[in-house]
Parts: C-alpha cells; sequence; structure tokens
C-alpha cells in the first residue's frame, strides 16, 4: 500500500493518493484486488511517462546520430582496451549529479564522438538533459547571436544543460571573439558545476593553437581538466579497422 501511495504521488495523484485508504475500506473484500488494480495501472503510467520524457532528452539533445556505448568495440585496439573499465565505469555514474567533466583525445578516427555521444545518450535514457555540439557549430551560434543582440539566450541555451557535449575541438582554429565567447560557456558550467564532455585531435600542449591566445587556452584547459576523466585513444583509426573488417 505503501508504495501504491508513493506512485500516486509520483503522478501527481496526490488527493487520489490521501482519500485511497479510506475508499478501500468501504470495500474490504475487494482490498487487495483493488490495491493490485490500481499498482499495475499507477506503473503503466510511470512507465509511459519515462519513455516521453526519454524520447524528449533525446530529441532535445540533437545527436546527429545514436550511438551505444554496446555497439563500440573496445577490443579493436591496446588505447581503447586500456580505457574500457573507465569508459564504462563513466557511463554508468551519474557524473552530473557529481558536476565531472570528461575529455576524449586522440586522433580521428578513433571513436572519440562515438563513445561521447555513447555518454549522452546515457544519460538521456536517465532523464538528464543533454545537449550535443560541435564547437564550430556553437562558436558560429555564439557570434551570430553578439551580433545581433540575443547573446544572452543563446548563452543560456549552452550553460543550462546538466551535459553538453563539444565535439571537434581543434578542427578550426577560432577568433579573438569565438575564443572570448567558448571560454563563457566553459567558465559559466565550471562555475555552476555542470558537466561537459570534450572530443578533440590536439593535445593539450597545442591548445593555444587552436584559441586566440595562450591565456584564453589554459583557462579553459583548467576549468575543464580541474573535475575531469580525460581519456587518451590513439592507433589505428576504428572507422578504418571496422570498414576492412566488413571488407573481410
Amino acid at each position: 500500500m505503501q508504495t501504491l501511495i508513493e506512485n500516486l504521488k509520483e503522478i501527481k495523484l496526490d488527493a487520489f493518493a490521501e482519500g485511497l485508504e479510506a475508499a478501500i475500506e468501504r470495500h474490504p473484500g475487494s482490498r487487495e484486488a483493488i490495491i493490485e488494480t490500481i499498482t499495475r495501472l499507477a506503473k503503466a503510467e510511470l512507465a509511459a511517462r519515462q519513455e516521453k520524457t526519454v524520447a524528449y532528452r533525446i530529441r532535445e539533445a540533437r545527436f546527429e546520430r545514436i550511438e551505444t556505448i554496446e555497439a563500440f568495440d573496445f577490443d579493436y585496439s591496446p588505447s581503447t582496451r586500456k580505457v574500457k573499465n573507465r569508459c564504462l565505469k563513466l557511463i554508468e555514474s551519474d557524473m552530473t549529479a557529481q558536476g565531472l567533466n570528461a575529455l576524449f583525445v586522440g586522433g580521428s578516427g578513433l571513436g572519440k564522438t562515438h563513445l561521447a555521444r555513447a555518454v549522452g545518450y546515457r544519460l538521456c535514457q536517465k532523464g538528464v538533459r543533454v545537449l550535443y555540439t560541435s564547437m564550430s557549430a556553437m562558436t558560429l551560434a555564439l557570434a551570430t547571436a553578439d551580433a545581433t543582440g540575443t547573446l544572452k539566450r543563446t548563452m543560456e541555451h549552452y550553460t543550462q544543460p546538466a551535459l553538453l557535449i563539444i565535439d571537434e575541438v581543434g578542427y578550426v582554429r577560432m577568433s579573438e571573439t569565438e575564443s572570448n565567447l567558448a571560454f563563457q560557456i566553459i567558465s559559466q558550467r565550471h562555475d555552476r558545476r555542470r558537466s561537459t564532455i570534450v572530443t578533440t585531435n590536439r593535445p593539450f600542449g597545442e591548445w593555444n593553437q587552436i584559441f586566440h591566445n595562450d591565456a584564453i587556452a589554459h583557462a579553459v584547459i583548467d576549468r575543464l581538466v580541474e573535475r575531469s576523466e580525460v581519456f587518451h585513444l590513439e592507433g589505428k583509426s576504428y572507422r578504418e579497422t571496422h570498414r576492412q573488417r566488413l571488407k573481410t
């Protein structure tokens, strides 16, 4: 009965829950059948709401493609085998509750984006608000907003989600304005202890070639790595390896 009351309150049927015991007492012979029926209906409603929430979170995240941890082949290279346990631990943890970040560092085709999206997808399944973007898309949106007087609203778009995934950091060098705007996003999320995942093809020592100057690069790195899991991937391309397997 207590579990049923909690379920009813979870679906916002507080008045119904409060009057249920008295209503059941008027039909003592049917008590167990009534509780069983209402419990089944309440659980069905909770499951349907959870399904809708997850579907909404996935749409809201704007993944270009859904990728899961189960579909990733950790055995394809020594570096992925080395990080497997830490990746699985991260994906099963509530990183957003702890305000943790994750950085996937390595060359092109090593599975960085797949792993980042997989973490985001798993959090969507838990009902967590996630947003996926590339660095170039984010800085373009911010620079456009800055020029059109809508910067505050656009900043909130990137700072509000519990998890922000910034893909492809390092493929394009940013201007001073873009660097400053990107820093503001990272800084605000750091101050609010909101989790950020970054994928990059450049080691941290080369981030001064991504951002406008050394000062911004160091400030961004400092905030990202303070509470972070860093995964270094190296070796043959993940995509190329699997392409060859398909041919054989």
